[in-house]
């Protein structure tokens, strides 16, 4: 099969960005160049594209010195050098140049102690506060030449993502969007671009579908774009996840975006085993890789891995010490040996080399918080939210911080945020149901647990158990009876220990490791017991009782427990009724 013309097309893409200093864009288009590829129908140039390239032809020699001094990131330089020029290529790297000049003006003011407690309004502040106006200006100005340059001759497609970065900047999400829009379809192999659109989107308030019928006429970048959004979004348990990833594998079988994204997909839905697997292939296909690195670390926190976290910490510090992910790595590294102060130093780092780096501040709010340091924690996540307001990780760092603070109202308000935004999580609404309970919202909380077990298996028995306990408390005492036998059935269906069930009864006997979760079982069949009882099915209440008293057989409930149990059963003996266990006395 003829695979040419989409391979000059990601050729393109790489030369193209790469010119215009596009770096990461350029990069993933030529990652994907040595693979399986199917034909792509190539277009023909229009009138205005072919004057734009006589255009940025004539301004070759100018060019290749800008792109010198780009590269050496003499910025200013560079806008001064491009002032005269008119072609569309030029254009661009001058009004970018000025863009990067102008955040690294408002950066480099104050890149002091990132997460540190904020004292009086100083002189720094000051100062950084007037870079910040500054920058707005120069943004502002970046906006009105090249909206105007949009009404005189049209922009280009690397200018309409330039407009997107800038109104993105200045905080205008509708307009960011259309002009992503309008880019992405004029050159589709930009990834940054939809990268950018891929921030802007609110998948809270915009249907996903609205946005993929838009961008359905890009090819195969359609499918690139709608897989990473969806990860990035909902964690890739949208089911149209797996038909995006299907088209990419067929195209880019061997893909690093592609494998990275199912590695992704298996951390969010938190199948850590597969995404620790994914992750190791990937390392192993590509040695040197950094990208992706940071989230690969964080499976291993979980899984309290301390050898390949070691290791990995090592390699990536070997490969660069000065890259965000390597600090994000080794202070995760720090972290799992408890050495707070040294992980926050290298969140730290991380901060200074990436202001924007969501993931360093993040994890250094968690860092704060296990440093019982709350007013830096806070801190902390407000900057992350900051930087991206769809992160559920801070909003939800937020309420667990207000929660240690006993500020229930506040906490409630973040979590929300968090289960706005993972809706399917059920650690989001289990938090949620527990700060209306500490605040005395019980049907609030109730709805936040019945939501619960809609979500993620995770917490589903905590859940059935606040429930429970819940309508007991409320006097609903049939739906309490309800949730009561759901988790009698969970615990049935999910035993947590490797002990074997309770001799004469099967596998019905409850045999969960743990005097506290054992005892939360005993007590929900002390309740059924009497429930059913007080209806009259005295066979189904003596049955409950007996799996209390065989439970403690393997060292299940409480002693206090299983004497209730008993004094149950024989309150029931002597009105006439026959036992259906053996008693040890």
């Amino acid at each position: 099969m003829d695979v040419a013309p989409l391979r000059e097309q990601l050729r393109n893409a790489t030369q193209d960005c790469s010119a215009r200093g596009l770096t990461f864009a350029a990069k993933w288009a030529a990652e994907q160049l040595p693979v399986s590829l199917v034909l792509l129908k190539a277009t023909e140039a229009n009138e205005k594209e072919q004057r734009w390239a006589a255009q940025d032809a004539n301004e070759h020699d100018e060019m290749l010195l800008a792109k010198c001094l780009f590269d050496m990131r003499e910025f200013d330089r560079v806008a001064s050098h491009l002032q005269e020029c008119k072609g569309p290529r030029a254009i661009f790297l001058k009004l970018y140049s000025r863009f990067l000049s102008s955040e690294k003006e408002a950066g480099s003011v104050d890149k002091e102690e990132h997460g540190q407690e904020k004292m009086v309004v100083s002189a720094e502040e000051s100062e950084q506060r007037q870079a910040m106006a500054r920058q707005k200006r120069e943004l502002v100005a970046i906006r009105d030449e090249l909206e105007q340059l949009d009404r005189a001759t049209g922009l280009d497609a690397f200018l309409l993502y330039l407009l997107g970065l800038v109104l993105k900047a200045l905080g205008q999400r509708a307009q960011t969007q259309s002009a992503l829009l309008r880019s992405v379809h004029e050159y589709p192999c930009n990834w940054s671009a939809w990268q950018l659109l891929e921030t802007c989107v609110d998948a809270v308030r915009q249907p996903i579908e609205s946005l993929s019928t838009e961008t359905r006429d890009a090819g195969w970048m359609h499918h690139a774009f709608m897989a990473q959004m969806l990860v990035e979004q909902f964690g890739g348990s949208n089911q149209d996840f797996a038909m995006h990833v299907r088209q990419l594998q067929q195209l880019f079988p061997e893909s690093p975006f592609v494998q990275g994204l199912l590695a992704v997909r298996h951390y969010s839905m938190r199948e850590f085993e597969d995404a620790s697997r994914l992750f190791a292939q990937l390392q192993k296909t590509d040695p040197h890789r950094l990208d992706l690195m940071d989230i690969y670390s964080n499976i291993l926190y979980v899984m309290e891995d301390w050898a390949r976290l070691g290791e990995l910490a090592h390699r990536c510090a070997q490969l660069d010490r000065f890259r965000p992910e390597t600090c994000c790595v080794i202070g995760n590294y720090y972290s799992l040996r408890r050495e707070h102060e040294k992980a926050v130093g290298y969140f730290q780092r991380a901060l200074q080399l990436d202001s924007k780096y969501l993931a360093a501040w993040t994890l250094m709010g968690h860092e704060f918080i296990e440093m019982k340091n709350t007013a830096a924690a806070v801190d902390a996540y407000r900057h992350a939210v900051d930087v991206d307001e769809r992160d559920y990780h801070a909003w939800y760092g937020l309420g667990q911080t207000y929660e240690m603070l006993n500020m229930p109202h506040y906490a409630c308000s973040y979590y929300m945020q968090a289960a706005a935004l993972r809706p399917y999580d059920s650690r989001m609404w289990c938090a949620l149901g527990s700060c209306y309970e500490s605040s005395g919202q019980q049907r609030q909380a109730i709805e936040s647990y019945r939501r619960a077990l809609l979500g993620s298996a995770e917490n589903e028995a905590m859940a059935i158990t606040r429930l429970a306990h819940l309508y007991e408390d409320s006097g609903e005492q049939a739906r309490a009876a309800y949730y009561y036998q759901l988790l009698v059935e969970h615990a049935v269906k999910n035993p947590l220990s490797d002990q074997p069930a309770a001799s004469g009864v099967g596998s019905s006997a409850l045999h969960v490791s743990g005097n506290g979760q054992m005892d939360e079982l005993a007590a929900a069949c002390l309740f059924l017991a009497a429930f059913e009882n007080d209806r009259g099915n005295m066979a189904v209440a003596q049955r409950y009782l007996v799996q209390i008293v065989d439970g403690a057989s393997s060292a299940g409930a409480s002693q206090q427990r299983v004497e209730e149990a008993r004094a149950m059963m024989r309150a029931m003996n002597q009105k006439g009724y026959c036992c259906l266990a053996t008693l040890v006395y």
